[in-house]
């Protein structure tokens, strides 16, 4: 590991990141409508590529399914958010993500399980970002405040429509920090698994540094 890598990791722990609920609000709270129509635009391209035949994609699997609904976010994100101030759409990892407040807020799109987490991931990046930590392999980095928020999408048990839209703040893959509701979606209650208030301070810095240790002890085995 190089001198301004350790750096990065003892510094990392530190950081301001991710941002409090009450700081973050203001700046999503204008795009949630924007950002709920994104996804249900997304979804009805789907509908409608799914029920058109011969209906090859009623064969995809669920796991699959999350991937094609991503292939079609990046129309309607450039749709929704084309012109709007203060607001730039980034294209990474061949998915296009939306920086606000010029990036101190990164709004990606996945599919969400039924208590609003993500699907785990394996990669050094996917646990940097699940963390909220800075990637030097990124052109355009998270900063040390940066906080990534997650919209998406939960479907009903049959899989045949959106039983639930939200923008989650996570800590790792599964634990949620806060969330915002967005528009849309069939269920009207708040999911009764989620937290009333956000994570302490103390839980937040023991998660990220737990992450920290687990990317410097696998670059250490590299």
């Amino acid at each position: 590991m190089s001198e301004t890598q350790d750096r990065v990791l003892a510094q990392e722990g530190r950081s301001s990141a991710p941002l409090p609920r009450h700081i973050v609000a203001p700046i999503v709270e204008p795009h949630l409508a924007r950002l709920s129509a994104v996804l249900t635009e997304a979804w009805a391209d789907f509908v409608a590529a799914r029920e058109t035949p011969p209906g090859h994609l009623t064969r995809v699997r669920a796991a699959s399914q999350g991937m094609v609904i991503s292939d079609l976010l990046t129309v309607p994100v450039h749709k929704q958010f084309a012109g709007v101030p203060g607001v730039q759409v980034i294209t990474r990892f061949d998915r296009p993500w939306v920086h606000l407040d010029g990036g101190r807020v990164q709004v990606r799109f996945r599919a969400l399980t039924p208590t609003l987490g993500v699907c785990r991931g394996q990669s050094d990046r996917a646990v940097r970002l699940a963390h909220h930590l800075p990637d030097a392999t990124l052109d355009l980095e998270v900063p040390a405040d940066g906080t990534v928020l997650t919209a998406g999408y939960v479907l009903d048990p049959s899989r045949q429509r959106i039983d639930r839209l939200a923008l989650v703040c996570l800590i790792g893959f599964s634990t949620v920090h806060y969330w915002f509701s967005l528009p849309g979606g069939a269920a009207a209650a708040a999911p009764t698994q989620l937290p009333m208030v956000p994570l302490s301070e103390p839980i937040i810095r023991s998660a990220r540094a737990a992450a920290v240790k687990r990317l410097g002890e696998r670059d250490g085995s590299a």
